[in-house]
């Protein structure tokens, strides 16, 4: 059941330049906040992480996450946030290569990744912006597979998030600045 978010977004997009609009991120926000307390999957960490873990308190929030700068920086300053590292093994630039190979597609997740029905799933990593870094290529494609309710890309107006998002997704319900929602 909602309990009404009380969070300063504008905050957030001011320490977060160039991430989210204040429209996605109150359109995220009042997501996680009418199925919470739920179970949300968020692929990335950041500086908006502690957001996820207080809209939804007293439900599961998980972060899967390749960097071990990141994970150490918002371990450090939240220690009681869930993460669970995980490794890309594609980059970027071979998107369109590999988009027909579901076998390089597929990031190894723990089992409670697996086991568990995501209220949630909200795919903001990897960086995914230049050919050398991975892209978001394996994030949406082993989000599509688990179960949710409901899935968030963030980044749809770059090329690869977008085909990636229809081909393994579907066309989104919503469509929000940068973000595609698709209801399960």
């Amino acid at each position: 059941m909602s309990r009404g978010i009380d969070v300063d977004f504008r905050k957030l997009v001011n320490s977060n330049p160039g991430n989210c609009s204040l429209r996605e991120y109150q359109y995220i926000g009042e997501l996680i906040d009418s199925l919470s307390p739920g179970n949300v999957l968020v692929f990335g960490l950041g500086n908006d992480s502690p957001y996820w873990m207080d809209i939804n308190s007293g439900g599961q929030t998980l972060f899967l996450e390749d960097s071990a700068h990141w994970v150490q920086k918002v371990k450090s300053e939240n220690p009681g946030i869930s993460v669970e590292e995980i490794e890309y093994t594609t980059k970027r630039r071979q998107w369109r290569r590999i988009i027909d190979q579901p076998n390089k597609l597929q990031l190894v997740l723990p089992e409670t990744v697996l086991d568990t029905f995501w209220d949630v799933i909200f795919i903001d990593a990897p960086r995914g912006n230049k050919g050398r870094y991975p892209g978001r290529m394996q994030s949406i494609f082993s989000a599509s597979n688990l179960d949710y309710k409901h899935i968030i890309a963030h980044d749809c107006n770059r090329k690869v998030e977008r085909v990636y998002f229809q081909k393994f997704i579907g066309q989104p319900t919503h469509v929000v600045d940068k973000l595609f929602h698709k209801v399960g």
